[in-house]
């Protein structure tokens, strides 16, 4: 299981492609404040409530930074609530937690849909913070939830295998070390 901190991070991911069609709708960052953006082009389809981001497309709110190829939001009417998010090519999304600790998820597609409050992010995903990493085929997160799932390469099972390596906190580590005996 992923961690609800992480769980959150791609809740922020799935708002942060939302930005330009909904100022109120939209958050990069969880501490909020002006939202820039920029693409080499952006194309809106009023008869369909669709934008469209593309080429070198980055969204910038406080400390966080989401960069994407492409990425496509439909809206339930224009002007409207944001109800499917898209994100296609050399997705990254970085952020800073609390402390100052770079969180950082990558993958090649991303798909968030509103009515199911659903996150499903493919192809080499891989997730790190500080030097804890997390890698797979297929991150599915029903963000409000808190549940996230992390797999291999989805329909070839046995064929691959989620990965990852945690390295304890310094602090936890010397705390929980147990003492020789005799001291």
């Amino acid at each position: 299981m992923i961690s609800s901190k992480t769980v959150k991070v791609f809740a922020v991911c799935a708002a942060a492609l939302g930005l330009a069609a909904s100022a109120t709708f939209a958050q990069v960052s969880q501490q909020g404040g002006p939202v820039q953006w920029s693409a080499d082009q952006v194309h809106s389809d009023q008869n369909t409530n669709t934008f469209y981001l593309d080429g070198r497309v980055e969204i910038i709110q406080d400390q966080a930074r989401l960069r994407a190829d492409h990425a496509k939001m439909v809206q339930a009417t224009q002007g409207g609530e944001v109800t499917n998010i898209e994100a296609n090519g050399n997705i990254y999304y970085i952020t800073k937690d609390a402390q100052g600790q770079d969180t950082t998820v990558r993958g090649d597609n991303a798909v968030y849909t509103k009515s199911d409050d659903t996150l499903v992010m493919t192809g080499d995903v891989v997730m790190t913070q500080g030097q804890n990493v997390m890698t797979g085929a297929r991150l599915t997160s029903q963000v409000s939830k808190g549940i996230s799932t992390l797999d291999p390469s989805p329909g070839q099972a046995g064929k691959n295998r989620v990965k990852g390596v945690i390295y304890p906190n310094k602090d936890q580590a010397k705390a929980a070390a147990p003492v020789p005996a005799g001291h």
